[in-house]
C-alpha cells in the first residue's frame, strides 16, 4: 500500500505532464501573475531579462520533478540557491508570494479537471519542502544591534568572493578599534601631526636638548649614567631622528606609487591591486574624496573611516564591504550593489542611491539626510536609529527592514514598499 508521500510524489510527477507541453509560456505567465499580484517584489528584477529568467525558473521546475525522490539531491542545489536569492534581496517573506503565484499558475495549465483539490495539496506541500531546503541555505541574519559593545557581523558569501577575488591578507580590526575611528583627536594623534609638521632643524634641536638634559640628570643617578654611558654619540641618535623625517618622501612615494594603480584601474571591472591599493592609502589616513569607482568590482573590501565623499560609484560592487564609519556624504551610488554591505555610522547624507541593492545592509545609526533611495531595494536592511530625515523614498523597497527608532519622517516612509517591516515604534507594517 502506498503511503502518503509516494501519493504526493505521484500526483507532482503525474501533473506536471501538462507543464512540459506549455514550457513556453508556463514560466512568463508565472511572472505576469507574480508582478500582478505581488508588485512590491518587481524591484528585486529591475534589469532582469525576464524571457531568460523564465527559462531559468522552468528548469529548477524540472530539476525539483525529476529529483523529488532525491532529497539529498535537492538539498545540494536548492540550498546555495536560497542563499544566492537572499544575495538578490529576497527574504523569508517573499516565499509565500511565489508560491501564491506559482500554484495559481500551475492551476491554469494543469486545468479544472486534473487540478483537484489532491493534486493542489500535492504541490503546496512540495514547495513548502523546497522552501524549507532554500533557508537552509540562509545565514541567520544579523541580530537587532541595540548593544553595541555585542555587535555582531555576518560573514556572508556571494558570487564573487571565492575565487576571483583573494585579497592579501590583513589585520582584521577589532570592535573597539572601528569606534576610535571616530576619535581622531586624542593625544597620540595631535603629537603625531606635530612631528610631521614640524621642521627638520627644530626636530634636531629639541632632541640635543633631551638629550643634554638626560645625560645632566643621569650624572646624579647612576642608573641613567649607565644607560647614557652604553648610548651611541649624539650625532647618530639625531641621524636616526632625521632619517624618520625623511619619511614623508616616502611615505609620498607609496600614495603615488597607489593612486597611479587606482587610476590605470579606470573602467577596469575586477582589479587586485586596485583593492589592495584602496585598503593601503585608507590605512595611511588618506582621503578618497571624488574619486572614481564607477562599476568596479570591491566585494568585501575594508574602508573603514575612509573619507569618500561625493565619490562616484555607479554600478559599483560593494557587496559585504566593511565602511565603520565612513563618510559618503554626496556619493554616487545609483544602482550599486551592496548586498550586505555594513556602513555602521558612516555618513551618506545627500548621497544618490537610487535603484541600488542594499538589501541585508547594516546601516544602523547612520547619518542618511536627504539621501534618495528611490527605486532602491533595502529589503532586511537594518536602519537601527539611522537618521532618515529628508529621504526620498518613492517607490523603495523596504519590506523586512529595520526602523525601530529611526528619526524619519512617516509622510515620506509611507511612499516605500513597507510589508513587514519594523516600524520606528517597533510595530511591524500591515
Amino acid at each position: 500500500m502506498k503511503d502518503a508521500d509516494q501519493i504526493r510524489i505521484e500526483l507532482v510527477e503525474k501533473s506536471f505532464l501538462s507543464v512540459r507541453q506549455n514550457k513556453e509560456t508556463f514560466a512568463l505567465t508565472f511572472y505576469e501573475k507574480l508582478f500582478e499580484a505581488s508588485p512590491q517584489v518587481k524591484p528585486l528584477f529591475e534589469g532582469t531579462d525576464i524571457s531568460k529568467q523564465s527559462e531559468k525558473l522552468y528548469g529548477s521546475l524540472v530539476l525539483l520533478v525529476e529529483n523529488i525522490r532525491n532529497t539529498e539531491v535537492l538539498q545540494s542545489v536548492l540550498g546555495p540557491l536560497g542563499e544566492k536569492h537572499k544575495g538578490y534581496g529576497a527574504i523569508e517573506q517573499h516565499y509565500p508570494l511565489v508560491g501564491a503565484a506559482l500554484i495559481a499558475t500551475l492551476a491554469e495549465y494543469i486545468g479544472t479537471k486534473d487540478w483537484t483539490p489532491e493534486v493542489e495539496q500535492a504541490w503546496v506541500t512540495t514547495y513548502g519542502a523546497v522552501v524549507e531546503m532554500m533557508l537552509k541555505g540562509v545565514e541567520k541574519p544579523t541580530q537587532e544591534m541595540e548593544d553595541e559593545d555585542e555587535l555582531t557581523f555576518e560573514n556572508k558569501v556571494d558570487d564573487y568572493s571565492s575565487e576571483d577575488i583573494k585579497l592579501r591578507p590583513r589585520k582584521k580590526l577589532t570592535y573597539r578599534q572601528k569606534v576610535n575611528l571616530k576619535d581622531r583627536n586624542n593625544l597620540f594623534t595631535k603629537i603625531n601631526r606635530w612631528f610631521w609638521a614640524t621642521p627638520k632643524w627644530m626636530i634636531a634641536s629639541y632632541a640635543a636638548c633631551f638629550f643634554f638634559l638626560f645625560s645632566f640628570v643621569g650624572q646624579e643617578i647612576p642608573f641613567i649614567q649607565t644607560i647614557i654611558d652604553t648610548l651611541e654619540p649624539l650625532s647618530i641618535f639625531i641621524a636616526v631622528l632625521l632619517l624618520i623625517k625623511e619619511s614623508p618622501e616616502r611615505k609620498r612615494q607609496f600614495n603615488y606609487q597607489a593612486w597611479s594603480i587606482i587610476d590605470n584601474a579606470n573602467g577596469i571591472e575586477n582589479s587586485q591591486a586596485r583593492i589592495i591599493a584602496l585598503e593601503d592609502l585608507c590605512d595611511e589616513g588618506v582621503s578618497l574624496t571624488e574619486i572614481d569607482l564607477t562599476k568596479a568590482k570591491l566585494n568585501n573590501i575594508e574602508l573603514n573611516g575612509v573619507n569618500l565623499s561625493n565619490a562616484l560609484m555607479h554600478k559599483t560592487l560593494l557587496i559585504n564591504a566593511e565602511l565603520f564609519y565612513a563618510n559618503l556624504s554626496s556619493c554616487d551610488l545609483t544602482e550599486a550593489n551592496c548586498v550586505g554591505i555594513t556602513p555602521y555610522r558612516a555618513t551618506l547624507d545627500f548621497a544618490n542611491l537610487q535603484k541600488s541593492n542594499f538589501s541585508s545592509a547594516n546601516l544602523s545609526k547612520a547619518n542618511l539626510m536627504f539621501a534618495d533611495f528611490r527605486e532602491g531595494n533595502f529589503s532586511g536592511t537594518n536602519f537601527y536609529k539611522a537618521n532618515l530625515k529628508g529621504v526620498q523614498f518613492d517607490g523603495a523597497y523596504l519590506s523586512g527592514a529595520n526602523l525601530k527608532g529611526a528619526d524619519v519622517i512617516m509622510d515620506d516612509l509611507k511612499k516605500a514598499y513597507l510589508v513587514d517591516a519594523i516600524m520606528p515604534d517597533g510595530s511591524i507594517f500591515q
